[in-house]
């Protein structure tokens, strides 16, 4: 009888090591403290490693309303707080101007 593996739902990318069944990020071995929307961030632009995530994706994903009051400030917030998160991470997460974001390796 053979058995199989699991298959991990592990990322990594960097210094980062990013598990959605264990809702566990590490940079380095150390954990790293998301809060719930920090979470579905770093998910979503993991997700979509090389390509440009709009502010409507991440509206979307955040469930938030497009005309809700302070919508994209608040998801420009959220991705200050995750850059400062990822510092050590080997990763950084680039504006494309009037595009969205890009979630990058570092050189």
């Amino acid at each position: 009888m053979r058995r199989s593996r699991p298959v991990s739902s592990a990322t990594e990318l960097g210094d980062l090591r990013f598990d959605r069944d264990t809702r566990r990020a590490t940079v380095r071995g150390e954990p790293l403290e998301l809060s719930p929307r920090e979470w579905m961030l770093l998910e979503l632009l993991l997700s979509q490693r090389d390509r440009v995530v709009t502010k409507d994706q991440i509206g979307e994903a955040w469930a938030l309303d497009r005309t809700e009051a302070g919508a994209p400030s608040s998801i420009e917030v959220y991705i200050h707080r995750l850059r400062r998160k990822l510092e050590q991470s080997g990763l950084s997460i680039r504006t494309v101007r009037g595009l969205g974001y890009l979630l990058e390796a570092e050189a």
